[in-house]
């Protein structure tokens, strides 16, 4: 599950595709195969009849040959005869030879009897007559595939002949069936199950394909556009297309209802940031006159010290002035008092004392 969640949905609808063509080709294969060999098996089937049913004639002249005075040469021989003339599926044929591999009859090649066979060697250099005495010997009847000639055709075609056993003469009787219309047959079938598969994935296709141009592009409308929101150079204007009745058209309308109310929140707060923009500007007005205002009260208490001081200094001049001037008066008062005392005499100052409101005494 986590290693699909690593790959983009565009490839895992791919993968779709990919997996459905593959058990597409698998199923062809298997159907196929199973049907080659279902013509095979009825091919071998159909040779494994006739040699059964005819080995009915056989039957027939050894009963001849056990209930009447008809010699064994004389039964072999008439039946021989009947087999020669006798065909199936068209031109189908039947050979007899012996377990020792010396071929009796055969109908379409005569100069092959009497002849020794264990040489014998097909297209391929194999020895089928000899296989054909294992099987006898092992199972007393089988079949046996190889190579050989057949008119119209210049290279050998492939061939399986049944052949079965007939104990109480010791007769080997068998008939090969060439398999080139089997394989036309099955060509056939290929050529229409290809052609099947083919229409098949051309649909499969077309379906994912629009299945991904159905998703691909919306997601990655979707996706862009929440990207541009978190990295806050999205244009708050534009909205997706809304136009189906899917999970991404569900995903659209409710992005697009979350950028309008985003748009409502983001203008709410313009407005807001316009109120104290407004508010930061007539405060800072009322700060720059009660700044200009205290420039005033404080030029104006620079002023008022320096009023103050200078009156300051101005009263500690005239107090020294005035200290100067009081010593000065003593002075002079003292140097009066001395010059009375001795111009006048006790009662010259005693009277003068009087005069100036003072005692005598005090001097």
């Amino acid at each position: 599950m986590r290693t699909l969640r690593n790959i983009p949905i565009t490839r895992r609808l791919w993968l779709i595709l990919v997996v459905s063509l593959v058990m597409l080709v698998a199923l062809a294969t298997l159907m196929l195969v199973r049907s080659y060999s279902n013509l095979y098996t009825e091919r071998v089937q159909q040779i494994r009849n006739a040699v059964e049913n005819t080995q009915g004639v056989f039957r027939y002249f050894h009963d001849l040959e056990q209930a009447s005075g008809l010699s064994r040469e004389q039964a072999q021989e008439q039946a021989k005869q009947v087999v020669r003339g006798l065909r199936y599926a068209g031109q189908e044929y039947f050979f007899i030879q012996t377990l020792d591999r010396i071929m009796l009859m055969n109908p379409v090649n005569t100069q092959l009897e009497g002849q020794d066979l264990t040489g014998l060697k097909d297209s391929d250099g194999f020895l089928f007559n000899v296989e054909m005495s294992r099987v006898i010997k092992e199972h007393g009847s089988g079949t046996v595939g190889y190579r050989w000639k057949k008119q119209g055709f210049e290279e050998p075609v492939e061939k399986v002949s049944y052949v079965a056993l007939f104990e109480p003469w010791g007769w080997v009787l068998g008939t090969g069936v060439y398999m080139d219309d089997i394989k036309a047959q099955f060509r056939a079938e290929l050529m229409t199950t290809v052609a099947i598969c083919v229409l098949i994935a051309l649909l499969l296709t077309a379906t994912i394909s629009l299945i991904v141009r159905s998703i691909s592009p919306p997601l990655r409308q979707t996706v862009q556009a929440m990207a541009n929101i978190a990295s806050g150079e999205s244009d708050l204007r534009a909205q997706l297309e809304v136009g189906g009745n899917d999970e991404l058209t569900g995903l659209a309308i409710s992005f697009n209802g979350f950028v309008a109310k985003l748009r409502e929140v983001i203008a709410q707060m313009l407005e807001s940031a316009q109120i104290l923009t407004h508010s930061a500007r007539s405060l800072k007005e009322s700060s720059s006159a009660a700044r200009q205002q205290f420039g005033q009260q404080s030029q104006q208490m620079e002023r008022v010290a320096t009023a103050v001081n200078e009156v300051a200094y101005s009263v500690q001049d005239v107090a020294k002035n005035a200290e100067q001037a009081s010593s000065e008066v003593r002075s002079a008062e003292q140097q009066a008092d001395h010059g009375l005392v001795s111009i006048g005499g006790r009662r010259a100052v005693h009277d003068h004392c009087a005069s100036r409101g003072r005692h005598p005494d005090t001097g």
